[in-house]
């Protein structure tokens, strides 16, 4: 037999032969009690074991105290019923209840069920105070259904579960302030504004459907209108998928991103993106993340027309096939200066957003010319190109690595920045804006995918440090930014746009978090540390220490106009000359001294 069942009949018997002697103290004196029991013991003894026998074959042993629902209460509550009307039987045919207080048969009752349900109950209420305190995902629940109180009663219970619901979306308006597990429906699926209303003041990172005989029409608009608030959205698995046995493992599938990033998304559905409408736009890497996000984002504003650069053929087949309007592919690499010449002066673009780079630390570390060819060369080229053809809006995609940078492609994203800053000083009609964000959850080069299909390998998860954190954000916030600032840039020209990211994380807190959202275990996945890469930050920084930050007229989006370190174009024209000749030692020097800020890990030890 299982301990834990041994332990809980035993606990029962003891509550019954105890509740036979309080029962019949609450109406006699002590000593008179103690006189019967003396004569009643073995009556005591005989209502436990059969208020044991029936809990056993109601199944009540089978079952979890962390679990105990109004089903265990009833099937106890029927129990004593029953063994206390046999008790009280066989007393009237022994002893004709001579002595024995006509009140003790419910006296008997009430302290019974009392002593036994009561710490099942504080257990339970316990134990989801203390899971309540671990730190959950706030989800809202679509459906009222079968599927619907399981989840929710899953959420509650085990251990694993990863999600807290907070509210209920319901199929049917009558249904609008009932409960669930003490979980209220706020709203209808059919009135979407309504739960907008409700929502304002609860913290939201995801909404679930369990529902799966919702139309497929209310899915499409749920989808808008998590997508619009900044929320995940997700179905659960039907109800023959969950299991309710004591070692079941919580699921929920599938998982969305952006859970990992454990705050809401900010959502900045500001009316200055309605002025992208009717442009034409020239995004450069247009099949990477982010670029590939820009396109699909600029294309569901109206534009006149948007021109795909992209290098990679497959990644421009790709995302040319999920969009829609009017739109020009060009297969180009942005190294190629002719070539984004003749584009740029055929199409005369409204804003060009400059997504493409070389980023991958590990590979640009081995190949620093090349970081600085893409990198750097390409923007100064595009750059003049925006001087000599007046396009009136560039738009360049930073990282926060090129904050006190320790590596070749944080320096080279470093050197764009100030590159960008000091010419937008010179006279020309372009506006010019950086963008600056951390790192961008499920991008190419992420530990998200990374972290992922380790977890489906089985494990380990690897991480180079325990102490390592990182600003992470979304693909949809980032892009939103860069949109944002093209727009912000009118009296702030050369300016870099950050958003406001709140903590950083620490990636080891990250990859405990996709661990339990895949539904295992640490002691299921291992967490391995592999050591720092080369360049590699502990933690990365969103501005220089004299950079002054300043909120801009969008809520979450700051702005600096802080140009550190100047630098003559003398000394640009010299490196660029230096790189083009592919004199990668001169390059690197000329590329040291331009950009002071420059240090790696080993010189910052010094």
């Amino acid at each position: 037999m299982n301990k834990k069942i041994l332990i809980t009949i035993v606990h029962d018997f003891f509550i019954f032969c105890f509740s036979f002697f309080i029962a019949l103290l609450l109406r006699l004196e002590y000593d008179y009690a103690i006189y019967l029991m003396e004569s009643l013991w073995i009556f005591s003894i005989l209502f436990a074991l059969i208020n044991i026998f029936i809990l056993q074959y109601y199944g009540l042993y089978h079952g979890i105290w962390r679990y105990a629902s109004m089903h265990e209460i009833i099937s106890i509550f029927k129990s004593i019923v029953i063994s206390t009307l046999f008790i009280i039987a066989v007393l009237f045919l022994i002893f004709r209840l001579q002595d024995i207080p006509r009140s003790f048969p419910v006296l008997l009752f009430i302290v019974s069920l009392l002593g036994v349900t009561g710490p099942r109950v504080f257990y339970r209420v316990l134990k989801d105070k203390v899971t309540k305190k671990r730190s959950r995902i706030p989800v809202l629940v679509v459906g009222d259904n079968g599927t619907s109180e399981n989840f929710i009663r899953l959420t509650k219970t085990e251990k694993n579960s990863p999600y807290d619901v907070v509210g209920i979306i319901g199929t049917k308006k009558a249904g609008v302030g009932r409960r669930i597990h003490n979980i209220p429906i706020i709203s209808t699926i059919h009135d979407l504004n309504h739960l907008e209303e409700q929502i304002k003041n609860i913290e939201l990172q995801r909404i679930i459907v369990s529902d799966h005989n919702i139309d497929s029409k209310i899915i499409e608009s749920l989808y808008i209108f998590s997508k619009k608030n900044g929320f995940a959205i997700g179905i659960i698995p039907k109800l023959s998928n969950f299991s309710l046995d004591a070692d079941a493992k919580f699921t929920a599938n599938p998982i969305a991103i952006e859970d990992v990033l454990g705050r809401k998304q900010k959502v900045h559905n500001t009316p200055l993106l309605s002025n992208i409408k009717d442009k034409v736009i020239l995004v450069t890497g247009a099949g990477g993340s982010i670029g590939g996000e820009l396109v699909r984002q600029v294309c569901s504003l109206a534009p006149k027309q948007i021109i795909l650069l992209e290098s990679n053929e497959y990644a421009l087949y790709k995302i040319s096939s999920e969009i829609n309007g009017s739109f020009i592919c060009k297969l180009a690499d942005v190294r190629d200066s002719l070539k984004v010449e003749e584009i740029i002066k055929e199409f005369k673009p409204d804003i060009i957003f400059h997504a493409a780079a070389l980023k991958h630390i590990t590979f640009v570390e081995d190949e620093p010319i090349e970081a600085l060819k893409t990198n750097f060369l390409s923007t100064v080229k595009i750059c003049e190109l925006c001087k000599l053809y007046n396009v009136p809006k560039m738009v360049f995609i930073s990282t926060d690595k090129a904050v006190y940078p320790t590596n070749i492609m944080g320096a080279s994203k470093r050197l764009c920045e100030k590159y960008i800053q000091q010419i937008s000083s010179s006279n020309c009609n372009t506006n010019f804006s950086i963008v600056r964000f951390g790192n961008v959850l499920g991008s190419t080069g992420s530990v998200i995918p990374l972290f992922e299909s380790q977890i489906k390998k089985g494990g380990p998860i690897t991480i180079t440090h325990p102490k390592v954190t990182r600003f992470f954000m979304t693909i949809r916030e980032a892009v939103e930014l860069v949109l944002i600032s093209s727009q912000l840039t009118a009296e702030k020209n050369g300016g870099i746009f950050i958003l406001e990211m709140g903590e950083s994380v620490s990636i080891k807190e990250l990859a405990k978090r996709m661990i339990t959202l895949s539904g295992k275990t640490e002691a299921e996945i291992k967490i391995e540390v592999t050591g720092l890469r080369k360049g590699e930050k502990i933690a990365e920084k969103l501005n220089f220490t004299n950079e002054e930050m300043n909120k801009t007229e969008v809520d979450g989006i700051l702005f600096t106009k802080n140009k550190l370190y100047n630098v003559d174009f003398s000394d640009y024209r010299k490196l660029v000359s230096l790189i083009m000749k592919n004199n990668m030692i001169e390059a690197m020097k000329k590329f040291r001294e331009i950009l002071p800020e420059f240090k790696t890990n080993e010189e910052n030890k010094n």
